[in-house]
């Protein structure tokens, strides 16, 4: 027979404190724990999450071609399963690990160590992974709060699983002995490192400075001239006194007056439904409406690659870092930005995903393409105000804070309307569209054009950059389109004369001239252009007259010529990897 004594287990029946229950519960309450924690991060403090960086590292390797076809399968839903599939895939990995190691009985110790091995896997494994460096070094702004949330986060799942350990030996056998006092301890002292590090994440946003320690661009006296770029004839601005720059060229036209505060902020940003690869909106034109020759800020269409929400930047935080190959680094803040020369123009901005010639085949159709006034400053010149770059400078990567990078040839980049916008249609730029500053390149699809710019780096060596790296287009030029607006597909005409009109773009070529066609392509007639004026890198509007019998099903087709006499691509082509093709068509009856 045997006996048991008080505090030690009978020798014939072994203890069984990881319970196959509180080892399911654990698990899933610590991944559970753990999702919530990247979430209160990504939502308060712009840290990106697991499932987000691991995600967009999987799709370098999806095939063009099995892009298209789920595209043209599930359209952008298919973004929405993507983003949902690798949620639940982290998550559950989480769990397994959890349901493990809680069955296994590990220690407290161990279950720490584990916590700090998973966050020594996403600084240096994840992160690097995903473009952001080792401990997170290689982004421009906001390391301490990556390096310090996944930290948090990481030891926010060790502490649940470390209470689920502690409980399960509490819950043991009446003689098993209560928890000793090391495991105690170390559970108090994982909770109060989780909680250290929650508030440790916080206040370094709020305590550490944002800027960089390059050394700012201070303005002396407003009133003297530098030489300027853009679109428009140079502008006086600021001497700045990074570096010296050399005289005007030309006589500068009068000062652009700024009548808006130093340091304007947009309303909140537009609502919008995200998935795996972050929105699309297309423009907000009527069915079966002319667009009109500008596009308002409402009305603008919007793709962010931003699955769990785009950067919210403050005015106050906000710099301009310009290092690599220049003669002198420096940081730009945002109200010296709005004081250096302003340039005016009008530009048309269209996505590379934009389907030109079967819009029906996507739920967004060929309305990635809006046009608007823009105001800012030439890159040009804020490159000057370094010394300019240095001769072996041979590429631009402009960096944003979502950590979207861009590649530009120095060519392109040193265009004179190649600019850093900060203003649109009047106003300041909506958080949507890049709040404080974007890119605009004239004649270059969307992805060359980059939203919320807080860097400009001059380099010696071609890169490619975040949609090269997915086997889009490494250059981005815009290809010639054209769409039918009015009358919208399907639509049934009364008989009599009626009205065919629309748009066509193609880039800094421009728009020589527009046909289209009442019989399927057999016979054209020359449309009347309008609105020829906007720009040289902006749309044009365009109409025409036919006369509808009743009854018949007439066929609409349209197709432009640009600058160079090139005529629009007839045969149609998905969007990836160099942009859609196609000529437009309108069935009406």
């Amino acid at each position: 027979m045997t006996t048991t004594t008080r505090g030690r287990p009978r020798a014939t029946e072994p203890v069984d404190d990881g319970s196959e229950g509180s080892a399911i519960v654990g698990g899933v309450s610590a991944s559970l724990v753990l999702g919530l924690g990247m979430l209160l991060f990504r939502s308060t403090a712009g840290v990106r999450t697991i499932p987000e960086r691991v995600l967009e590292w999987l799709l370098l390797f999806v095939p063009p071609g099995l892009f298209e076809a789920i595209l043209l399968r599930f359209g952008f839903d298919a973004k929405r399963y993507g983003l949902d599939a690798a949620v639940v895939l982290v998550l559950a990995a989480f769990a397994a690990v959890g349901y493990y190691v809680l069955r296994r009985r590990w220690s407290l110790q161990a279950i720490a160590l584990l916590g700090v091995a998973v966050w020594l896997v996403v600084m240096l494994v994840i992160m690097p992974l995903t473009s952001a460096g080792v401990f997170a070094t290689a982004l421009l702004d906001g390391t301490a709060q990556a390096v310090l949330g996944y930290l948090a986060v990481s030891l926010s799942y060790a502490a649940v699983l470390g209470g689920t350990r502690v409980w399960q030996i509490a819950q043991a056998d009446e003689w098993w002995p209560p928890v000793p006092a090391p495991e105690r301890r170390m559970l108090l002292t994982l909770i109060g490192g989780t909680g250290a590090a929650y508030i440790a994440t916080y206040a370094s946003g709020l305590l550490l400075p944002t800027s960089t320690r390059a050394p700012s661009i201070l303005l002396v006296d407003p009133q003297e001239p530098v030489p300027s770029g853009g679109l428009e004839p140079p502008n006086p601005h600021p001497q700045a006194l990074a570096s010296p720059i050399a005289q005007p060229t030309a006589p500068p036209p009068t000062p652009v007056v700024q009548t808006t505060p130093a340091l304007p902020e947009p309303g909140a940003e537009r609502d919008m439904q995200r998935d795996k690869d972050g929105a699309v909106l297309p423009s907000g034109r009527p069915p079966g409406q002319l667009a009109s020759a500008t596009t308002s800020n409402q009305d603008f269409y919007v793709v962010t690659k931003n699955a769990a929400g785009d950067p919210v930047l403050q005015p106050r935080d906000w710099f301009l870092l310009v290092d690599g190959e220049v003669e002198r680094s420096f940081q730009l803040d945002y109200s010296t930005l709005r004081r250096l020369p302003a340039v005016e123009f009008t530009k048309t901005l269209e996505c590379i995903s934009n389907f030109v010639g079967k819009p029906e085949l996507a739920p967004f159709g060929a309305e990635l393409i809006s046009t608007a006034q823009w105001k800012g400053v030439s890159v040009r010149d804020i490159l000057a105000l370094t010394g300019g770059p240095k001769p072996t400078a041979r590429w631009l990567a402009v960096l944003s804070a979502d950590e979207y990078v861009s590649a530009l040839p120095m060519d392109v980049a040193m265009d004179p309307g190649t600019v850093l916008a900060y203003e649109m249609n009047g106003e300041v730029l909506p958080r949507e569209h890049g709040y404080p500053a974007r890119l605009l390149v004239p004649g270059h699809y969307g992805m060359k054009n980059p939203k919320w710019v807080v860097g400009l780096r001059p380099m010696s060596r071609e890169f490619l950059d975040w949609y090269g790296q997915r086997n889009w287009s490494k250059d981005g030029v815009i290809r010639t389109m054209s769409r039918i607006d009015s009358p919208a597909p399907g639509a049934t005409l009364t008989p009599g004369q009626k009205t065919v009109s629309g748009v066509a773009y193609a880039g800094t070529r421009g728009i020589k001239r527009v046909e289209y066609s009442t019989d399927a392509g057999s016979t054209w007639r020359e449309a009347t252009i309008l609105d020829a004026g906007l720009g040289n890198d902006a749309w044009v509007r365009w109409s025409g007259s036919f006369e509808y019998t009743a009854g018949e099903n007439t066929r609409l087709v349209a197709r432009a010529t640009d600058g160079t006499d090139s005529v629009q691509d007839e045969a149609f082509t998905l969007p990836q990897p160099d942009g859609g093709t196609g000529w437009p068509h309108v069935e009406v009856g």
